[in-house]
């Protein structure tokens, strides 16, 4: 699989996976401007879905554009309500451990643990026979997947970081510290897996090259920290 973050932080996330035959958008939450521009103009006319995991406007801002210009968009119902997208022919919702095949990918969608409905989505190629994981905004992942080529996991910050007891508490109940993402990748079988992709880093409680070393050192595979 070919994977290019776009945007990875609180001020948006967009990333681009291919298989060379499909092409999927995961999050749209920059300008629909900025989308094209940084994705060399592929999109709309080179994406075959976009996948929205959640209603933020950090990860949800262009949906209603997508829609309009012919993407597929596909998301839990209750994203959609939130959105105050009602019915479109091309928004297409789905449920916690449904399969739905796009392209020549495989995908299905598992329940996420954030402040509103969100989902993760487990990625299988049936071109290049490889597997991801995509997982963010959730303080907490339930299913140990193995076998994984690819995992695309949230690491927001380390709680040492953190200044205020409310701000502690909140990002606690909402997103992954870096010391749960090293937990969770301790938990499942990394054997087949080729390189991790560390998202959604806090521009204020986290620090990149921190992240990286740790998890590297954790895993022993190479990992990738995507940038704003």
């Amino acid at each position: 699989m070919e994977i290019k973050p776009i945007a990875s932080s609180s001020k948006g996330n967009a990333y681009l996976i291919s298989d060379g035959q499909t092409t999927i958008l995961i999050e749209c939450g920059i300008s629909y401007k900025d989308l094209k521009k940084k994705s060399d103009f592929i999109v709309p006319s080179g994406i075959d879905a976009c996948l929205v995991s959640h209603s933020h406007s950090d990860h949800a801002k262009s949906v209603k554009n997508l829609l309009r210009y012919g993407v597929r968009v596909i998301a839990s119902q209750a994203t959609f309500d939130e959105l105050g997208i009602k019915s479109h022919h091309n928004a297409k919702s789905v449920v916690n451990k449904q399969l739905l095949t796009v392209g020549t990918f495989e995908i299905m969608f598992l329940e996420m643990y954030h402040d509103v409905p969100c989902m993760g989505f487990f990625i299988h190629s049936c071109v290049t026979k490889e597997k991801l994981l995509f997982a963010t905004d959730t303080y907490m992942i339930k299913y140990a997947i193995n076998d994984l080529n690819y995992i695309m996991i949230e690491a927001n910050y380390d709680i040492d970081l953190v200044e205020s007891d409310s701000l502690r508490k909140r990002l606690v109940n909402s997103h992954m510290s870096i010391e749960t993402t090293i937990q969770y990748l301790n938990t499942i079988d990394l054997s087949k897996v080729k390189e991790i992709y560390l998202m959604h880093l806090s521009s204020r409680h986290s620090n990149a090259d921190d992240f990286k070393k740790r998890v590297m050192q954790a895993t022993g595979k190479p990992v990738i920290v995507c940038d704003e």
